[in-house]
């Protein structure tokens, strides 16, 4: 009986040794725990920096392709706009301007001291014409521009057009005199005018004729209070310039435009 008895003894030693073997100590879970608590902590702060680098790059661009987008179209149609047409609004929150619809050079238009007439000769030009359109000839400031069309001034309003012939014939809707000659006899046509405004951090274009009011950027801010618009007038050594001041910011990006814009000068 002895025997036996030593002999289940030995195996149910084996047994616990074998089971001990098997399992993990407190200190290697807590060891475990550790390294995967680590772990988690690397990770989770590399996806985070990734994320946030990902996004403040996603932020900028959309910024960056915002800011092109309105500057180069306001370049553009800047550009394009008559000569002494440009002015500020709104203590320097709004640009506007009138786009030049056309242009030729005229061979008689009435001038004092010749009698009042309702048409005038030019050399023939773009045949895109609109009954609405209106001739100007030598504005000199903005008042030349945006005045009425009365006698005696620079813009008159246009009845038709006879487009036959080597010179065209314009009719105009009443008699008139021009003010003065054009030095190089050029006429502009024109028909209205569009304005940039900075209003409640977001820049919007708008146009007189049809009054609509389209979004061309947004997220833009002026801490500094300086007027994102500038007019400067034409001298003997330069043409006019608008100078534009904007800054975009979003998500603490921020991106700052300062852009200048030659105007045409002879008008």
């Amino acid at each position: 009986m002895k025997p036996l008895t030593k002999s289940l003894t030995g195996r149910a030693s084996k047994l616990k040794t074998t089971k001990k073997a098997s399992g993990f100590t407190l200190i290697e879970l807590i060891t475990v725990i550790v390294i995967v608590g680590v772990l988690a902590t690397a990770i989770s702060t590399f996806i985070k920096f990734g994320t946030q680098a990902y996004t403040q790059t996603t932020d900028r661009d959309q910024l960056v392709l915002s800011a092109r987008f309105a500057i180069e179209r306001l370049n553009s149609e800047v550009r394009n706009a008559l000569p002494n047409s440009l002015r500020l609004t709104n203590t320097g929150q709004c640009v506007e301007f009138t786009p030049i619809l056309d242009s030729t050079i005229y061979t008689n238009i009435p001038v004092a001291p010749e009698s009042a007439s309702a048409t005038i000769s030019v050399i023939p030009f773009s045949q895109a014409f609109d009954n609405n359109w209106q001739a100007i000839v030598y504005p000199l400031t903005p008042d030349d521009v945006y005045g009425n069309t009365s006698s005696n001034v620079k813009k008159h309003a246009i009845d038709s057009i006879n487009i036959t012939g080597e010179e065209w014939l314009i009719t105009l809707e009443n008699k008139v005199l021009f003010a003065q000659d054009s030095p190089t006899q050029r006429i502009y046509f024109i028909n209205g005018s569009v304005k940039y405004c900075l209003q409640n951090n977001t820049l919007l274009r708008s146009d007189s004729l049809t009054s609509n009011v389209y979004l061309m950027a947004q997220d833009i801010f002026n801490p500094t209070g300086k007027a994102p618009f500038e007019v400067l007038a034409a001298t003997l050594q330069r043409n006019a310039m608008v100078q534009i001041h904007l800054q975009f910011e979003k998500n603490n990006e921020k991106v700052s435009f300062n852009n200048e814009i030659q105007v045409l000068n002879v008008p």
